[in-house]
């Protein structure tokens, strides 16, 4: 059923017409963590409104999150009456509606997920920031400098790996209180420097494919006898996918479709009715929309007067680029700052 509750609330939390104010104190992606530490352990309260339970418990022996990068609400619109695994959701589970935080980045979602901090309290905010430790624009998911093309070029930075990242992860506490954690996550990017600090405390299952991963979980959890168990995956292609060739596209919809077939036929179904007071999650960070390479504007290339704004490292060298394509953030220099909004607000009159 959907939480009706949840969609009125996020469809009127709006701002200047075409933006949605993210829900920090309740239908939020931040307040996943908090919750699923609560069903757990009890510990605290459920961050997450207990509407978006309808009618289920709020206390079991395992939870399995399936954290689907790009799979947000438009494309749950889309594909729910098409699909099984959807209509199993809708029939006897609970759909709520929620806020990403801001910026909608893979890289703020990830830590806030891993750590239970928003984004305003891990400070990893983007793809590409200023980090004043190192002087310097980095990435702090591949661990380096923004201007290099490999990870971990940080490492030859002068500070541990734990200076830019959380102290704490999510799964040295819930191990604090009894639940046994699992990470489920490609190898490709597993383990990584980022990986290391933000999953502590969990038993970490690098994977080769998805049908690979719940395959494996799927044993894992009829194994596991002596709960609690908290467990969760990290799918990444259909958002590869989507990047690559457009979410109209015939190869985001061949994914999406893999994804939903395998999660019924080699999840849902290996497990069902053979595991007892388990609740199964899937979310997302973040949707996707179209993008008219014809239309973008280059900042680099059409903006160029704004250099003399912006501010430099102690190098001499401008501190961009920051943020990522769906929202450029702009170091501008205290003096200038409302001459460069001027300025912007002009030159981009109309379009942005």
């Amino acid at each position: 059923m959907f939480n009706t509750t949840s969609l009125e609330a996020v469809n009127a939390s709006k701002f200047s017409q075409q933006f949605v104010k993210p829900l920090y104190d309740n239908y939020c992606f931040s307040n996943i963590p908090q919750t699923i530490r609560y069903l757990l352990t009890g510990a605290g309260q459920s961050a997450l409104p207990l509407d978006v339970f309808g009618n289920l418990p709020t206390k079991y022996d395992r939870v399995i999150l399936f954290f689907v990068d790009a799979f947000g609400w438009r494309f749950f619109e889309r594909y729910a009456e098409k699909y099984e695994f959807l209509k199993t959701m809708l029939k006897h589970g609970v759909i709520s509606k929620m806020t990403s935080q801001f910026p909608s980045t893979t890289a703020a979602h990830t830590t806030s997920i891993h750590t239970g901090l928003n984004v305003g309290q891990s400070g990893i905010y983007e793809w590409q920031y200023y980090e004043p430790i190192v002087d310097d624009i980095i990435l702090p998911l591949f661990f380096s400098y923004a201007r290099d093309k490999k990870r971990d070029t940080l490492k030859q930075a002068p500070f541990p790996p734990e200076a830019f990242y959380p102290e704490q992860s999510l799964y040295q506490q819930l191990k604090s209180e009894g639940v046994v954690s699992y990470v489920f996550q490609h190898q490709s990017y597993t383990p990584s420097t980022f990986s290391n600090c933000v999953f502590k405390g969990a038993h970490v299952v690098p994977f080769r494919s998805f049908s690979d991963v719940l395959t494996r979980l799927a044993e894992i959890v009829l194994a596991h006898k002596a709960p609690p168990y908290y467990y969760f995956v990290y799918f990444d292609r259909i958002d590869m996918l989507c990047h690559q060739y457009g979410p109209a596209s015939r190869q985001f919809e061949q994914e999406v479709e893999n994804f939903l077939l395998l999660m019924d036929q080699l999840f849902y179904q290996k497990i069902r009715g053979k595991v007892s007071n388990t609740l199964l999650i899937v979310t997302a960070d973040h949707g996707q929309v179209e993008v008219d390479p014809r239309t973008t504007m280059y900042l680099n290339k059409q903006a160029t007067s704004i250099e003399h704004f912006l501010q430099t490292n102690q190098s001499g060298r401008l501190l961009v680029p920051a943020g990522s394509a769906r929202d450029m953030f702009l170091y501008v220099k205290a003096e200038y700052l409302d001459e460069a909004l001027a300025h912007l607000q002009k030159q981009f009159e109309g379009k942005a």
